[in-house]
């Protein structure tokens, strides 16, 4: 009788190791930081100032996509995230390049205004 409880026990007991081990799939809302940084990214122009940070941000959600098939949570999170920061790197170069496109502009424009100024008063209205 006692035997027979120890293996009872013994089979609860793995029933609940192996349900402990059961992986929970992930979730796919895990995803949505990548998406809306890679939207943010796109809308700002990184297809044109920083196509390749873009690419690889988009290759890593596809992956992660992948992964979120296969239930591989670890990986998703990892590539979800690694997604997301190269999103983050294609905006922050974006922004730069139409920064420095801005102040270029400006400079040009200072310039003219400048050529402007010696072309009425001469070159004693700089000093």
């Amino acid at each position: 009788m006692i035997r027979r409880l120890n293996n009872k026990l013994i089979l609860i007991l793995a029933a609940l190791v192996v349900a402990g081990c059961a992986t929970t799939p992930p979730d796919p809302g895990l995803l949505d930081n990548a998406r809306s940084a890679i939207a943010q990214a796109e809308s700002a122009g990184a297809n044109e100032y920083s196509p390749l940070e873009l690419r690889f941000a988009r290759e890593r959600l596809d992956s992660a996509r992948f992964e979120l098939e296969r239930n591989n949570a670890t990986a998703v999170r990892r590539l979800a995230d690694e997604a997301e920061i190269e999103a983050q790197l294609a905006l922050a170069r974006t922004q730069a390049a139409l920064t420095r496109a801005d102040l270029a502009q400006r400079q040009r424009e200072l310039e003219q205004l400048r050529s402007d100024l010696i072309e009425l008063f001469g070159t004693e209205f700089l000093e």
